[in-house]
């Protein structure tokens, strides 16, 4: 039984509800002055859309929610992990550090940090395994736009993400691969 916390616009949630409405409203505020490199839509729209698919996952719980609203915070904003756990607790923060790219070596690469990150993921838990997947195909479906060398890059990238944590969930592994093709001129 779920155990009730608070009053959201006059309705009573339980507390899996309030972390899922906490992550969103932060993500929100971290990213309110960002946009999306290639739709211009306002940044929140991609986590919002990536939290949107974990949560009607079949494996879903609302830690892996919240982290799907915060997978970009640490990177992209000034908040630390450790405001994250502050925030959010050790089991939500450390999905987000598994999420999170490892910091770039000066003067390093693209293949080369895209290397270690493919490591990072391979090791990292079939809970952010299956996050990581929702946002590399939300992130595919948001480049209608980019240039065409950026793209051909990025899917192969996301040809070698889909056979390192596949594994993790074969449908969405599926999924990614058919995103990837919907590129064919560029891929």
């Amino acid at each position: 039984m779920k155990l009730q916390h608070r009053v959201h616009g006059g309705e009573l949630l339980t507390s899996n509800q309030a972390l899922i409405i906490q992550a969103a409203q932060f993500a929100r505020n971290a990213h309110e002055r960002q946009k999306r490199k290639y739709s211009g839509l306002p940044y929140i729209v991609h986590p919002a859309r990536v939290a949107g698919r974990v949560a009607v996952h079949p494996l879903a719980d609302e830690e892996m929610v919240a982290a799907a609203f915060l997978h970009d915070v640490v990177e992209d904003t000034p908040y630390t992990l450790k405001e994250i756990e502050a925030e959010f607790g050790q089991r939500v923060a450390q999905l987000v550090n598994e999420l999170t790219k490892p910091d770039a070596i000066s003067h390093e690469v693209r293949s080369g940090r895209k290397g270690r990150e493919l490591k990072q993921l391979a090791d990292a838990s079939q809970r952010a395994k299956i996050i990581k997947l929702l946002d590399r195909i939300d992130n595919l479906q948001d480049m209608r736009d980019a240039p065409r060398e950026f793209v051909e890059q990025y899917c192969q990238e996301s040809r070698n993400l889909a056979d390192a944590i596949g594994d993790a969930d074969l449908e969405r592994k599926q999924e990614l691969l058919a995103c990837i093709e919907r590129f064919p001129d560029r891929a």
